[in-house]
């Protein structure tokens, strides 16, 4: 038994590997379905995030993880539910208490820029979701950077 311990800890490991693998793949391939109905060109970064700039915004003014932001957004899911609405009220808050995703989108909006980004869970709110975010969602934010400090 001790012999066949390892092996059924790698079989284990490889197959939880491959299932997040396939649960990745199948989220890129719905975004992409999703971004094929916008009409706009879109943009894939390394880490999975897609992006469309509607407003390029200051391009020598970027926020990186360590600043404060402030921001616009409205927040949505695949069958264009809105989850989050912060259009009209400018939010504040330190990056890193950001999705990842929208982290990312917010340094590609720039300052004073307008962005729609989708990506997917991994970048989002993963397998925990979030109030109104069911788990395993890939998301759709049309945001604004105002400012950052």
């Amino acid at each position: 038994m001790k012999k066949v311990l390892p092996y059924l800890l790698l079989l284990f490991l490889f197959m939880a590997c491959t299932t997040d693998e396939a649960r990745l793949n199948r989220e890129i391939a719905e975004i992409e379905s999703y971004i094929a109905t916008t009409g706009l060109d879109f943009t894939q970064t390394p880490s999975g995030l897609f992006y469309h700039i509607l407003d390029s915004g200051n391009v020598n003014r970027t926020p990186d993880s360590t600043n404060e932001v402030s921001f616009k957004h409205v927040g949505y899911l695949l069958d264009s539910t809105i989850f989050s609405n912060g259009w009209y009220a400018s939010s504040h808050v330190p990056m890193q208490l950001l999705v990842e995703g929208f982290q990312e989108g917010l340094q590609i909006a720039r300052e004073g820029g307008t962005a729609v980004v989708v990506f997917p869970s991994t970048l989002g709110y993963g397998e925990k979701g979030a109030s109104t975010v069911p788990e395993y969602s890939p998301l759709i934010f049309r945001l604004k950077l105002v400012n950052y400090y």
